[in-house]
């Protein structure tokens, strides 16, 4: 992840918190520490590791500084956001060695409760500084918020939106296939093999394995008439959705971008691959060509 990435994940974050927790700060009626923004902290903090959390950090104090509020509850409210956030992150992935976040099976859900139960704990240890009652409702605001927030817009991330997860140092994450396509049939034929091995290892229904085979197929058709001899690496993940990226050198070139001069056969092509994604995404940087799709 580049420089700039990383500070436009701060301030995304940071925006986040901020909008969420100021308009319900401003009308008094909750105390500082309770409020939907508690579900970010641990959200956040699960994908986006330290860069999610320093989002939240400066979202707390920017909201706390216009409310008002006095240093050592700003400093509490701080510390209880690091505490979730940093908390969930490493907790989740000592608990999963493959670094993925999936909300798919009941012992994702009960690792997330059990390590939000630990976090929300903590949290009502800080607050009980300021009382027993402030601490019980500190923690139970971030527990609940945890669970009736936090897990459907964890699902959203990990399922629809399919964020790739900031990885602890030194952690990388794995995939469940990785092939090189060329511009032949026996390597199309090959590749379709490992999606069909790596999906039955995982229980995923051939379904939705024929979808993804047909994305990607599509794809490298698409790429490879534009460029004869690209050399594409695909890399896939089954989750909650399945995830392809594939990454080709060379000049930019977009593949879901129709050009004026296609015919009909490429553009139906093209319309095979949105009806199948539900989202697909192009990026080019530093001379490598990189596409998402979404199944």
């Amino acid at each position: 992840m580049r420089n700039r990435e990383k500070l436009t994940l701060v301030f995304l974050c940071a925006v986040a918190y901020f909008v969420i927790d100021a308009p319900v700060q401003l009308t008094g009626i909750l105390p500082s520490y309770a409020g939907i923004k508690n579900f970010l902290p641990s959200t956040l903090g699960l994908f986006f590791g330290a860069y999610g959390v320093a989002g939240c950090v400066i979202g707390c104090v920017l909201s706390s500084v216009m409310m008002g509020a006095e240093l050592p509850g700003v400093m509490r409210e701080a510390v209880c956001v690091i505490v979730a956030g940093m908390g969930m992150f490493h907790g989740w992935h000592f608990l999963v060695r493959s670094g993925r976040i999936s909300f798919k099976t009941w012992p994702d859900y009960r690792r997330y409760s059990g390590l939000l139960a630990v976090i929300c704990a903590t949290v009502g240890a800080v607050y009980s500084l300021e009382g027993l009652k402030a601490g019980i409702s500190a923690g139970l605001a971030y527990f609940l918020t945890g669970l009736f927030i936090g897990i459907p817009v964890n699902i959203l991330f990990s399922s629809l939106l399919y964020i790739e997860p900031v990885m602890p140092r030194g952690k990388f994450p794995v995939n469940d296939a990785d092939f090189c396509l060329l511009p032949d049939a026996e390597s199309l034929e090959g590749a379709n093999e490992i999606l069909e091995m790596s999906a039955m290892k995982r229980g995923v229904k051939m379904k939705r394995v024929l979808e993804i085979q047909s994305c990607i197929e599509e794809l490298a058709l698409r790429i490879q008439k534009a460029r004869p001899d690209a050399r594409i690496s695909v890399s896939v993940t089954f989750g909650d959705a399945i995830s392809a990226r594939l990454h080709y050198g060379g000049e930019k070139y977009n593949p879901f971008r129709i050009d004026p001069d296609e015919d009909e056969i490429d553009i139906m092509s093209l319309a095979i691959i949105k009806h199948r994604a539900i989202r697909a995404s192009f990026r080019y940087s530093g001379g490598e060509n990189l596409v998402h799709a979404v199944v």
